[in-house]
Formats: C-alpha cells, structure tokens, sequence
C-alpha cells in the first residue's frame, strides 16, 4: 500500500511540474509584454529606460528558467506571488473568484443531471421510437453549437426581447440563471447521448434477461438495478466535468461577465499577468489531478470489480 502512495504521490508531483513548466514557456513565448502593458494603459506614453526598470522589478529580466524556478521556490514556499494588474496576491485572486466558479459548476451540473439521466433512460428504454429519434436530433443539434452561440441566443431571448435576465451577470442570483442554463444545455446534450449508450449496454446483459423471465417490471429493472450498475460511468463523466468546470468555464463567463475564475484566467492572460497565470494554471492541474483519483475512489466503492482491477495493476 506504502509503494502504490507513494507511486500515485510521485506521479502527481511529475505531472504538476510538467504542466506548470509548460505554461510558463508558453506565458514566455506569447507576444506583449507585461511592464509595457501595466505602464501604457490607457494610453500613457513612457520611455524604453522606464519600462526596461520595470522589467527589473519585476524579475522579467532574467532568464525564462531561472524565473520559474523562482516561481517554484515561492510556491514550496507559500507565495504564489502577486498580481501585476491587481497588485493582490494570486491566492487572494484565486479566492475572491473561487466561489461564484463553484456556485456556478455546482447548480449547472445538477441541473445538467437533472436533464440527462432520466431522458437518457427513457431514450435507450424506447430505442428507434419517436422519443428516441426526437432527444437524439435535439442532442445532436446542441451538440453541435459552440457555448457561446447559445449564449448569444439565450441573452437575445431572456434580456434584448423578454427583459427577463440582465445581460451583465454580475453575481447575482439574476445574473446566474443564463450562464447556468448555457453550461447545463451544452452539458446535458452530451450526457444524455452518455447515458443512453451506457444503459443500452447494460440492457444487453444477461442478468435482464432473468429479471424479465421472473416476472419483473421493465421499469423496475432499469431504475433499480440498470440505473445502479450505470451510477460508475456516470459518476466519472460527472467527476471529469466537475475538475474541468471548476477551472472555470472561460467563454461563458467571459461572456456574461461573471467573476468566477475562468473570467479571471481571461483578464490575466489579456493583460499578460504572468503570476495569476501560473496560479491559475497550477490550480486546473491540482483539482483535475485530486477529483480524478476521488473518481476513482468512488467508483472502487461502488464496484469492487473496478478496485480489485486498479489494485492487480497498481502491483504489477
């Protein structure tokens, strides 16, 4: 057990600094620079000497390398920097922004769940019916439609024409409601297509057939056993949106501007705010690595064939 910790540690710790690496060559390569663009906002005019002193401040005059691992050393050390825009600490950023990201992740994919799971049965229980064949165009419609065109649609609709919504969020209750319906909608179409596959193949297995021949109801066996067999798959796609989710869903609350961290992670990298960068970055990594492994645990308790494969290979 010692080593298979100690493995899934060294694992994590290797794939946090490949992609923080990664991001910091990119952040470096990208054009514009970050003293230019703090010193002439707004259009103020300053001189070369002027800006080259605030490179130095900044620490943007040494090396792409040495200026990570200084990064590296704060962060073991606690400071993951400040912001040149905001001249707030990346942490504090980070945890102004958290909260709306997650009320926004969390209320979305309820609503998402709420949409998906029972259509998704009741399309695989009526397969090439009517039903069937009417989600399956609508999902494929919704599919195809990048976020921000239905957001487009759904601000024309619920602010220009009914004067429902407010075209500017702005975290509120109000505000949420067509960034939550844009990111459930574009979700659900795709989870609905998810669970339908999975409980068409969980309706081809043997142990249907015998419930059938004993006299069970159709409907019993696909809420009470099929929809049980089906809760693994369906809580790793969850579990998947959530970590990526959580990194803020950048368009649509650009979008609708709301402040939650995807929105932040856009005015960083508008304004080549190079620690906010890192620290938003740092943080997708951290949460998609931690809410795949609590994926896997979950789905180890729900389905023990799954743990004993996880171990068996985790050994080997």
């Amino acid at each position: 057990m010692f080593q298979i910790l100690l493995k899934k540690t060294g694992s994590f710790l290797i794939i946090i600094i490949g992609i923080t690496f990664l991001s910091f060559i990119l952040s470096y390569l990208s054009p514009g620079d970050p003293a230019s663009i703090m010193l002439k906002k707004g259009g103020n005019m300053v001189s070369e000497e002027v800006v080259q002193q605030k490179r130095e401040e900044l620490g943007l005059d040494s090396p792409m390398v040495e200026q990570y691992f200084r990064w590296l050393k704060g962060i073991l050390k606690g400071d993951f920097g400040t912001s040149y825009r905001s001249k707030k600490s990346v942490v504090r950023e980070i945890t102004e922004s958290l909260p709306y990201t997650i009320l926004l992740t969390v209320s979305s994919l309820l609503l998402t769940m709420l949409i998906a799971i029972p259509l998704g049965l009741l399309s695989a229980k009526f397969k090439d019916g009517w039903l069937d064949n009417a989600l399956r165009m609508i999902t494929y419609l919704f599919s195809s439609l990048p976020s921000f065109f239905v957001a487009l649609v759904l601000m024309y609709i619920f602010s220009l024409k009914l004067k429902l919504l407010p075209v500017i969020a702005k975290g509120n209750r109000n505000g949420m409601v067509m960034p939550m319906l844009v990111l459930a909608l574009t979700l659900a179409a795709w989870y609905i297509r998810q669970v339908r596959a999975i409980v068409l193949s969980e309706l081809g297995k043997e142990y249907v057939e015998g419930l059938l021949t004993r006299g069970v109801s159709e409907m019993s066996i696909l809420f009470r056993h099929v929809l049980r067999n089906c809760l693994a798959p369906i809580i790793t796609l969850t579990g998947l949106s959530f970590g990526t989710m959580l990194g803020g869903s950048t368009i649509v609350e650009s979008i609708f501007s709301w402040p939650g961290v995807g929105k932040m992670a856009v005015d960083a990298i508008t304004a080549r705010d190079y620690p906010v960068i890192q620290g938003y970055v740092l943080w997708m990594a951290v949460i998609v690595v931690l809410i795949n492994a609590l994926v896997e645990i979950i789905c180890s308790l729900l389905d023990p064939r799954i743990r004993r494969g996880r171990m068996s290979s985790d050994e080997a």
